[in-house]
């Protein structure tokens, strides 16, 4: 060792004695680090809790209002697919009705529809014939996509002999629109005190602003290719929508298509213990006075 520098001049010996170990030359012990306490991570959990309680609502409503944007888009699609229908065929409205196309002549008559189907009938909702098959469908050539036909806020599926099967369909024409053949014996009286129209130009003539057109319909309510509104009495034919917040979307004979909220409880509710006897009554009903007020005008 020299005495003066108090080292060791063996080098071997210098190296064991680096910063940080012990002096006989053996390794120090490792420093402890610090773990989080309960209480932290109790904290933490905490603090994500919350944050997923306030972004979790947002993130839902973006997708609802994403639904609805897109539910807007198809009714205006098929609506711009009416317009042109129309002008295609001599101002004549694409045919609107009571459509049972596997039921043989004389009770069916050998007449095709804008769309055709009674989801009374249960295949008759799976049936990509009756939206785009042109036996019996006026759409057909016009649209190639069942898609366009459904909510994306509708159910997905219907059960079909116990299964569940994919739904086509969840749109309806109001019945004073286009309407042809035998009528409905239930709106026989509406139809014979108030307009239907059967020309373009006359919707435009009686009222300018636009009846309603299309009308997204309760899934459950949900029939025949027409929508029916009683004209004389506060019930419900045909449940519309209420999917989205608490609204449905309507398109207008005009070409535009927008979410209307309904109003009464019972609107959004849409109970029924038989939806296909179309006549659930709902006495003073602001909702159907609304529908009536666009479905038609008087004779």
């Amino acid at each position: 060792m020299d005495l003066e520098s108090g080292k060791d001049r063996n080098p071997s010996v210098n190296a064991m004695k680096t910063p940080g170990s012990a002096s006989d030359g053996r390794p120090a012990p490792l420093r402890m680090t610090r773990a989080f306490t309960l209480i932290e991570l109790l904290v933490v959990i905490a603090v994500i809790a919350v944050l997923a309680a306030l972004l979790l609502p947002a993130l839902r409503g973006a997708k609802a209002q994403a639904k609805r944007i897109q539910c807007v888009s198809q009714l205006r699609q098929l609506s711009v697919i009416w317009t042109i229908y129309a002008g295609d065929h001599a101002d004549s409205l694409a045919l609107n009705g009571v459509s049972e196309p596997y039921l043989p002549a004389p009770y069916q008559p050998n007449q095709k529809f804008w769309v055709s189907g009674s989801f009374y009938t249960a295949p008759d909702s799976t049936n990509l014939d009756l939206l785009l098959d042109p036996r019996y469908s006026l759409f057909a050539p016009y649209l190639k996509s069942a898609k366009v036909y459904l909510c994306p806020g509708d159910k997905d599926t219907v059960v079909v002999n116990s299964r569940p099967e994919p739904k086509l369909r969840s749109y309806e024409m109001n019945c004073y629109v286009g309407w042809y053949g035998r009528t409905d014996t239930r709106l026989d009286y509406d139809m014979q005190s108030y307009r239907v129209f059967r020309k373009y130009s006359d919707i435009a003539a009686a009222r300018p602003a636009g009846l309603f057109l299309f009308q997204d319909v309760h899934p459950s309510s949900i029939c025949w290719p027409y929508f029916g509104v009683y004209m004389r009495q506060d019930a419900f034919f045909n449940f519309p929508s209420s999917v989205h917040n608490r609204g449905g979307v309507v398109a207008y004979t005009d070409g535009h298509a927008e979410r209307h909220r309904w109003l009464d409880p019972r609107t959004v509710a849409a109970a029924s213990w038989d939806y296909h006897k179309h006549n659930e009554s709902s006495p003073n009903n602001s909702d159907l006075s609304w529908l009536r007020e666009r479905a038609t005008v008087p004779k």
